[in-house]
């Protein structure tokens, strides 16, 4: 304990001064290296070539095979037209009458799935 006036006691512990003095001197080293962080780094490299153009147009449909678009069925989507089709099933009209255990086999779903596709085939 050190004292700093007669009868008083300082209240600054001496670890606590050094800890605050390197703490005042990292400050300061960051805000001069943020002051020059424009002559520090290298300016932005900008691209020569033209950025990349999007597509804003939805693709065109696989062209027709002469057979029914099985995703136009609600619930069915191109993969499990595939699995359809490559079970036999490439019209509306084969899928209606095959039934739904056989199209929930088929496409890989339960029976009930297949029977609300085989509603909505027969509304279309």
């Amino acid at each position: 304990v050190r004292l700093s006036a007669p009868g008083s006691i300082d209240t600054m512990d001496h670890p606590f001064k050094i800890f605050l003095r390197i703490a005042g001197v990292v400050v300061g080293l960051g805000a001069a290296a943020w002051a020059l962080r424009d002559r520090l780094l290298p300016p932005p490299a900008i691209p020569d070539a033209p950025p990349p153009r999007f597509r804003t147009t939805p693709p065109a449909p696989p062209a027709s095979t002469g057979s029914d678009d099985l995703t136009a069925i609600k619930g069915v989507g191109p993969a499990r037209a595939e699995r359809m089709n490559a079970a036999g099933y490439h019209s509306i009209a084969s899928l209606i009458s095959a039934g739904p255990e056989a199209v929930g086999e088929a496409a890989g779903v339960s029976t009930q799935t297949a029977a609300k596709w085989l509603s909505s085939a027969s509304a279309l």
